[in-house]
């Protein structure tokens, strides 16, 4: 029997800002291990159900969010003159570049990795409720508050054994460090929550070695800072993403017939992203690019191809309508 060793150590986002190698992930030991316990003779598919259970959570939970929580917006909205919220719309077309092992793949031992294009729309509105507290004269904004929501879709592709689309839901706040003035950039903390349909990749009953489904729920943490310089904003942010599931393992064990096994999984990593954006008058244009850290693996995994700590580039055009 294969031994899996523990993969990742969980390290804060301010230590994975120093050390960009060190990325969390946890619990992919164990989940290969159960699936071993009831299926000894698969050795080879449960640890990549494993693996792969973690990529597929990784990529979609990168994807339900992306990187800034309001596109193109480095401080919080604000009320409008008297005492009416201000309402910012969005719509955010983006994706990445999907590496994940190819479990579709029945020639090869362990698969190889599949790489394809993986894109996903999204559909916000936020709510500036808090104007915040004015510090001196001209810093004000200190602890303003919005109110964050966003439906999504990411479009996998049934060709790569996926099941079909799968929609999210994010519900979040934006707080306010500093609003941007003339000569001060806006400088924004965010926390959101969320909560993912059913994802599946494969299915053995067509013939393939191992299939995983997840029902993935993210954290998200973001800080932003940003400009605007007449009518061209800049933005620069870093975020930190908690993804975590009950994911099943399922493989053709040649003395037991199919075996379906369960297990929590957990991962964690930093983001970083860049934006810039072009204002005319109440509508915003922006366009962002972005990097998330991998995810480690167990001793014991050598994929044919995939690399779980190589890093996801991901990337998005975005209009913003703000009353």
């Amino acid at each position: 029997m294969t031994r899996v060793i523990p993969g990742g150590v969980v390290l804060g986002l301010a230590l994975a800002v120093a050390f960009p190698g060190a990325v969390a992930s946890q619990d992919v030991d164990r989940l290969a291990a159960r699936c071993l316990l009831v299926s000894t003779a698969s050795a080879t598919p449960c640890l990549e159900g494993a693996i792969t259970a973690q990529a597929v959570l990784a990529q979609t939970g990168l994807l339900a969010g992306l990187g800034s929580e309001v596109a193109g917006s480095p401080t919080t909205l604000g009320r409008r003159v008297g005492s009416s919220p201000r309402l910012a719309l969005s719509l955010r077309a983006g994706g990445l570049e999907a590496r994940l092992p190819d479990l579709t793949d029945r020639q090869n031992t362990p698969s190889r990795e599949a790489v394809f294009f993986l894109p996903t729309v999204h559909g916000s509105v936020a709510l500036g409720v808090f104007d915040g507290f004015r510090l001196r004269p001209t810093v004000g904004g200190f602890l303003s508050l919005d109110l964050l929501a966003q439906t999504s879709v990411i479009f996998f592709p049934e060709g790569r054994g996926f099941a079909g689309n799968v929609s999210a839901l994010s519900v979040g706040l934006r707080v306010g460090v500093i609003r941007e003035t003339f000569t001060l950039p806006g400088v924004t903390l965010s926390v959101s929550r969320r909560l993912l349909g059913v994802v599946r990749m494969a299915d053995v009953l067509l013939g393939d070695p191992t299939q995983v489904e997840i029902d993935p729920t993210v954290s998200a943490y973001r800080l932003t800072v940003g400009k605007d310089l007449f009518a061209v904003g800049l933005l620069l942010g870093a975020g930190w993403d908690v993804y975590s599931t009950d994911a099943r393992i399922t493989v053709a064990d040649d003395l037991r017939g199919i075996v379906t096994v369960k297990g929590p999984l957990k991962a964690q990593r930093a983001l970083f992203f860049g934006s810039a954006s072009w204002s005319l008058l109440v509508l915003q244009l922006s366009a962002e690019l972005g990097w998330a850290h991998g995810v480690s693996s167990p001793a014991g995994y050598s994929g044919a191809d995939f690399d779980p700590a190589r890093g996801s580039w991901f990337g998005s055009l975005a209009a913003r309508l703000t009353l």
